[in-house]
């Protein structure tokens, strides 16, 4: 019989409380970041207790424009700030019609003549625009900084994920580790060249063999 808890107060997960930049994500035990799609079957109660909590905690929910679209995101209490280039979400969709997006859009964009009509949509849809400047991970964290969203809690995707690490820019990684192993895996937790050692700061686990690692930034890289 199993020595684990059915489930984990998402408090006990959480960590300190401090103003700091915090990434999300799950996968299964071969680093399969979605089944199927997506990650809807992936994790457990305590996971999505843990997801809720974060977005409790944060100031802000940071996502990329992929992940809405792909997980069908729908409106939050706590706001949410997309990331998008091409500006192609569809004003239609649940995270426009149950709230009202945050997007973080490079200046570029903002400034293209061939996005006037995406960019009229999406505002008549409620979603506010704001220039990241450039665009780049640390241009979208300064934005946000700048917002007074000190408390930033990231959900991916696999894109945003590696631009945030890949620029040291992430203090805490909640990884929940999925007990299945599935091939093959269309989506892994990063896509960009990335390399960064992690300090674990907290492990625990479920009876059902889930496992929910909290890594901080190492201060040696």
């Amino acid at each position: 019989m199993s020595h684990f808890p059915p489930e984990i107060a998402p408090a006990d997960l959480i960590g300190p409380d401090l103003p700091e930049l915090r990434a999300v994500a799950v996968t299964t035990a071969n680093g399969a970041a979605r089944l199927d799609g997506d990650t809807g079957t992936m994790g457990n109660a305590t996971d999505t207790a843990l997801l809720l909590e974060l977005r409790d905690w944060a100031d802000v929910v940071l996502v990329g424009a992929g992940t809405v679209t792909a997980e069908d995101y729908g409106g939050s209490p706590t706001p949410l700030a997309v990331v998008t280039r091409s500006l192609s979400l569809d004003p239609g969709t649940r995270v426009f019609t149950e709230g009202s997006p945050l997007l973080l859009v490079p200046q570029s964009s903002l400034d293209d003549a061939a996005l006037t009509h995406r960019r009229a949509l999406l505002t008549a849809a409620g979603a506010t625009l704001v220039s990241t400047g450039s665009g780049g991970a640390e241009d979208i964290v300064a934005t946000l900084h700048g917002l007074g969203h000190r408390r930033i809690s990231c959900e991916g995707g696999p894109s945003l994920y590696s631009q945030l690490f890949h620029a040291d820019l992430v203090d805490v990684l909640h990884l929940t580790i999925d007990p299945v192993l599935h091939s093959p895996a269309d989506k892994q937790l990063l896509t960009g060249p990335v390399h960064r050692r992690l300090a674990l700061d907290h492990l625990a686990a479920t009876a059902d063999g889930t496992v929910f690692l909290r890594y901080r930034r190492n201060p040696l890289g």
